[in-house]
């Protein structure tokens, strides 16, 4: 946690006013003083000072918070975060008929155009790319069977 300049000036003002009382309670008590008393009017300034501070605190903590959260993109970031899973979910169930290769191909170009890149011939480029490097290092290097989809009927 950071503090602000706000929060430093607020817990200064609370230490001040709990200095501030405790100097009023020092005051000689008078046998010619009122019920309020010579000490009734600092300590009252002293509450009202240490108010202050508190509700400065409160209001930059207040702050911070908020713009941590607007930073962080709060209800916003999670509903980009389950769009993702849908299209992960959308290629689970491609990738059976269509098979790896053109699958996580369009896996690739949607993330890329989902995450704010421009539709372009380069998307499709590097998708197309994307997948033979993966398949090659799966099947290939790997070896692992993956699904062929349509495309492997007649070979």
């Amino acid at each position: 946690m950071r503090l602000s300049r706000d929060d430093v000036l607020g817990l200064g003002m609370i230490v001040l006013a709990a200095a501030y009382w405790a100097a009023a309670d020092r005051i000689p008590v008078s046998l010619l003083s009122d019920t309020v008393g010579a000490d009734g009017v600092p300590k009252v300034l002293a509450v009202a000072l240490g108010v202050c501070g508190g509700l400065l605190v409160a209001t930059s903590r207040r702050k911070q918070q908020a713009t941590e959260e607007a930073s962080t993109g709060g209800a916003r970031t999670h509903l980009r975060a389950s769009g993702l899973l849908a299209g992960l979910a959308v290629y689970l169930l491609l990738l059976p008929v269509l098979g790896y290769p053109v699958a996580i191909a369009l896996l690739i170009a949607g993330v890329a155009i989902y995450g704010g890149t421009a539709v372009k011939p380069a998307v499709a480029g590097i998708a197309v790319a994307g997948s033979a490097v993966f398949w090659t290092f799966f099947v290939k290097v790997l070896g692992v069977g993956l699904p062929s989809g349509i495309w492997a009927v007649g070979f």
